[in-house]
């Protein structure tokens, strides 16, 4: 969703004398900025002979919506005008997108961090990195800022990766289930398609039983120097038999209201169906 916030300008401050920031073209609009290209845009500039201007080098920042085969795709370009040397492309943050065993997400393109890396006692950071293909990002787009729902979901695969690289068991990374108990958001400012930090910080957890593992966290998405999101949730981490079958007695009672509630609605109108068959 887009969520509506006090009006602010981007701002490109942030970068370096000559830096730029390359976006995906899903962000074309957030691209009339000066600084920022999208992919499209830096190739052909390349192709045109237009860049770079100066004889100085240019260090390009990746922001959001590019994916490691836009980056290549730029290389090659600059390869093939012999700017290799003049032109360094920041792209670390995309070698390092969290996997499918932590952030529990079958498709890379949905996967919105990098792994997490401590920063403190309890305190966990990650690079936000929203592919241009993105699941949230498929039919939803407005004005120059991301929606709401990236911050929120980027938050949500913070906490379970968290989990589960640092607090869940050996045995039980990869095959347990997480259940949210409460999840509130709070929108600050909004999200641009630049670089930005996803942070976590575990304020409690416990071992209540061997099956299952609580947890109380909080987390922000900051850009800039500035939060732009920030979330408290509770959650648990259950063994993942156990989960299942707790799972399937609620989808067996709820089946069973369903079915109850759809009788009395059934048995509710018939005396109206009888009464129109003998006016």
């Amino acid at each position: 969703m887009s969520v509506p916030m006090p009006h602010e300008s981007p701002r490109v401050t942030d970068a370096k004398p000559g830096t730029l920031f390359l976006v995906g073209d899903v962000f074309a609009e957030f691209a009339h900025h000066e600084g920022v290209f999208t992919v499209s845009q830096l190739a052909r500039l390349i192709r045109n002979g237009a860049f770079p201007e100066s004889a100085g080098g240019v260090r390009v920042s990746v922001g959001q919506g590019v994916s490691l085969f836009d980056v290549q795709y730029v290389r090659d370009t600059l390869a093939r005008r012999g700017l290799t040397d003049l032109v360094v492309i920041d792209d670390q943050a995309l070698h390092t997108r969290a996997g499918r065993e932590i952030a529990h997400k079958h498709r890379p393109e949905n996967v919105l961090i990098s792994a997490p890396r401590p920063v403190g006692d309890d305190w966990y950071e990650a690079d936000l990195l929203v592919d241009g293909d993105n699941e949230v990002m498929s039919d939803h787009l407005t004005g120059q800022h991301m929606q709401g729902m990236l911050a929120t979901e980027a938050g949500r695969q913070m906490f379970i990766a968290v989990a589960e690289q640092f607090y869940l068991p050996h045995e039980a990374v990869g095959s347990s289930y997480f259940v949210i108990d409460s999840f509130a958001t709070r929108y600050r400012n909004f999200l641009f398609p630049l670089p930005a930090v996803v942070r976590c910080r575990v304020l409690a957890h416990r071992t209540p039983h061997r099956t299952r593992m609580t947890f109380h966290c909080e987390l922000s998405v900051s850009q800039g120097g500035s939060e732009t999101a920030g979330m408290e949730v509770r959650f648990t981490a259950f063994d993942t038999q156990v989960s299942h079958a707790k799972e399937t007695r609620a989808a067996q009672r709820s089946l069973q209201d369903g079915v109850a509630l759809a009788t009395a609605a059934a048995a509710a109108q018939a005396p109206a169906r009888a009464e129109v068959r003998t006016s």
